[in-house]
C-alpha cells in the first residue's frame, strides 16, 4: 500500500503544478522564403537569403534573415591587411572591426513599426561579432556600429529606414497596399548610413573618404538623418522574373536626405502585401526577387496567388 501511495504523488503534484503553472508560449512561425538578386533574367550565384518571420508571444514580430558570407570580399579586404599597403592606421582599424554579414535579426511592434534590429557576421580573422545594434524609442533612434555611435533625437514620428538589399524591412512601410503618401506630402524618418570600403581596382590612400554605401560597410561609422519619405502606389503591373510573370502592385519610395543622394525603389507586391521583387534606380534592370515562399498562418486557397505557392520563379540560369 505504501509503495502505491508513494507512485501517485509525483502525478499528483504534476496536476496541481499544471494547473497553476504553465510553459510560456512558444513564437509562431508565420512566413518564410528567400531573396535573390536577378540581373538579366540570370540568378546571381552567392546572393541568395533566406528569411523567416515570427509572430512573438506578446504580439510584435521577430524578423530571422540568414546570408552567405561573401568570400570573395573578405579575401579583398583581408589582402589590404597586408604588411606593405599603404593604408592609413584608421582605415586599418576599421577594416580589421569590419564584419561581413551573415544574420540579421529585428522586432517589429504588433503594427509592423521596426523597433530594433541587430546585424552580426563574420570578421576578417574569422571571428564573430556584431556590426551593427539599433534601438528606436518615443524620443530617439541609436545605432551603434563597430567603429562609431549613432542617436538621433526624435522631435516627431520619425521611423528608422534602411534598405540595403533586404525586402523584407521595407514591407512595414507598404503596410496599407492601397494606400499612398504623395497626396499627403512626404513621411518623416530617420535614414540610417555607413562608410563604404573602396572597391576592386580603388586606390587605397591615406585619409582617404568614406561615403554611403557599400554592403561589407555595415556597421561601420554609422549615421542617422532626418530624411523625407514619399511613397507612391503606381497601380496593377505585370511583374516578369525568368519564365514566370506575375500580377503586383507597383509602388515608388523615394527618400530625399538634406545632403547625400536620393534613394529610389520601385517595390512590386502581390494582393497580401507580400514583396516579390525590388529594383532600385541606380541599378536598373537588377531585381532582388523573392524566388520561395511559405505561409504558414493561412494555407493557400485553392484559388491562390502566385505568392501563395512555395516555388515562385524557376527554370533561372545562374550567372
Amino acid at each position: 500500500m505504501k509503495a502505491a501511495s508513494w507512485s501517485l504523488i509525483p502525478a499528483l503534484l504534476l496536476a496541481l503544478l499544471g494547473s497553476s503553472y504553465s510553459l510560456p508560449a512558444d513564437k509562431e512561425k508565420i512566413e518564410e522564403g528567400r531573396y535573390a538578386l536577378l540581373k538579366k533574367g540570370g540568378l546571381v550565384a552567392g546572393s541568395e537569403h533566406s528569411w523567416t518571420l515570427w509572430r512573438l508571444p506578446d504580439g510584435r514580430f521577430e524578423l530571422e534573415d540568414h546570408f552567405q558570407v561573401d568570400k570573395t570580399a573578405r579575401a579583398l579586404f583581408g589582402s589590404m591587411l597586408c604588411p606593405g599597403m599603404p593604408t592609413s592606421p584608421e582605415f586599418r582599424k576599421s577594416l580589421q572591426k569590419s564584419i561581413e554579414p551573415s544574420d540579421l535579426s529585428a522586432i517589429f511592434d504588433p503594427d509592423r513599426q521596426l523597433l530594433s534590429l541587430t546585424v552580426s557576421g563574420v570578421k576578417l580573422d574569422g571571428d564573430k561579432g556584431v556590426g551593427l545594434k539599433c534601438k528606436t524609442s518615443s524620443t530617439s533612434i541609436e545605432c551603434t556600429g563597430t567603429s562609431d555611435k549613432a542617436k538621433l533625437r526624435v522631435h516627431e514620428l520619425r521611423g528608422l529606414f534602411w534598405w540595403y538589399g533586404i525586402p523584407t524591412l521595407l514591407r512595414s512601410w507598404l503596410a496599407s497596399p492601397q494606400e499612398s503618401s504623395s497626396a499627403n506630402g512626404p513621411q518623416k524618418i530617420a535614414m540610417l548610413s555607413f562608410g563604404v570600403a573602396p572597391k576592386l581596382g580603388d586606390k587605397v590612400e591615406i585619409g582617404m573618404k568614406f561615403e554611403p554605401g557599400a554592403k561589407i560597410s555595415w556597421g561601420d561609422k554609422p549615421a542617422l538623418e532626418p530624411a523625407d519619405l514619399t511613397i507612391s502606389n503606381l497601380g496593377p503591373d505585370t511583374l516578369v522574373l525568368g519564365d514566370r510573370s506575375f500580377r503586383a502592385q507597383k509602388h515608388r519610395l523615394e527618400v530625399k536626405v538634406a545632403k547625400g543622394d536620393p534613394l529610389s525603389l520601385t517595390v512590386w507586391t502581390d494582393a497580401k502585401g507580400v514583396i516579390l521583387a525590388v529594383e532600385d534606380a541606380n541599378r536598373p534592370g537588377d531585381f532582388i526577387a523573392l524566388v520561395q515562399y511559405k505561409n504558414y498562418s493561412n494555407p493557400p486557397p485553392a484559388t491562390s496567388t502566385p505568392a501563395d505557392k512555395q516555388a515562385l520563379v524557376t527554370s533561372l540560369p545562374t550567372s
